[in-house]
């Protein structure tokens, strides 16, 4: 490990999977808060289909209408697979995509080999998967008041109430669970940082694909998710947040 952690018994050594599993298990749903078991027929096609629209059109201007014709469902089938219709839909979408995020980082990080990369893979994961997503993207550019209540003030609140206790049992084998809960928050943070100001952002006039301002405000958004890179991670990572941790274990002595 790049650097070591003050008087810490095995301190870095990410735990086997079965040692996980003991514990919440690699990939464990938020504790109170179980994943969505997997959608499948018609709900499955509405989903994946609602999700098609948000990217193409955004939240406001997806219709019912033009979900069911993009999972080539009727009216009526869509509403017996969901019965309260296109809010209904939105928000089992975005439990989906929720669900599918974790089980993506849990699948990368099974083969993290010790604290420095896991935490590595986490914010290059975490970051990839943010860039590459097409109906996030299309929010940030077009609709960022979707967005920008979850990444700001309270309503970030509820995303440190996720990924908190969702990264924690990788965590606290090396930190404890305290000191897990906080690291965990850093990492959040980390990525949030960066999805809203990737570095050279600040310097660039107009982004592709990114309005320069809403209507009716002179108010630029500088919202346009990049990849962090692993060079890039690693660094964070060694000077940064292991030096923290580092403090935080010093205070504990």
């Amino acid at each position: 490990m790049g650097t070591a952690l003050v008087d810490r018994k095995q301190v870095g050594a990410v735990p086997s999977a079965d040692a996980r599993d003991a514990d919440a298990g690699p990939g464990a749903a938020v504790p109170g808060n179980p994943a969505s078991p997997p959608e499948s027929g018609s709900r499955a096609r509405v989903i994946s289909a609602a999700l098609a629209c948000v990217a193409r059109f955004g939240v406001s201007k997806t219709t019912v209408d033009d979900i069911a014709r993009e999972a080539g469902l009727s009216r009526a089938t869509l509403y017996r697979a969901f019965p309260g219709g296109r809010d209904q839909v939105l928000c089992a979408t975005f439990d989906s995509e929720i669900d599918r995020y974790f089980a993506e980082l849990a699948a990368r990080l099974e083969d993290a080999r010790d604290l420095e990369e896991l935490l590595v893979v986490t914010l290059t994961t975490a970051a990839d998967q943010i860039a590459r997503h097409d109906a996030l993207r299309f929010l940030l550019a077009h609709e960022p008041e979707v967005i920008v209540p979850f990444v700001s003030f309270g309503g970030f609140d509820y995303v440190l109430s996720v990924t908190g206790p969702w990264f924690e049992p990788y965590l606290a084998p090396s930190l404890g669970p305290t000191q897990a809960r906080r690291v965990a928050e850093w990492i959040t943070r980390l990525v949030i940082s960066h999805v809203a100001c990737p570095p050279g952002a600040a310097d660039q006039p107009s982004i592709p694909g990114l309005s320069p301002t809403r209507a009716g405000t002179d108010t630029p958004f500088a919202l346009h998710p990049e990849p962090i890179g692993e060079e890039r991670a690693r660094r964070l990572v060694r000077h940064f947040v292991m030096p923290g941790i580092e403090v935080l274990a010093a205070s504990e002595q």
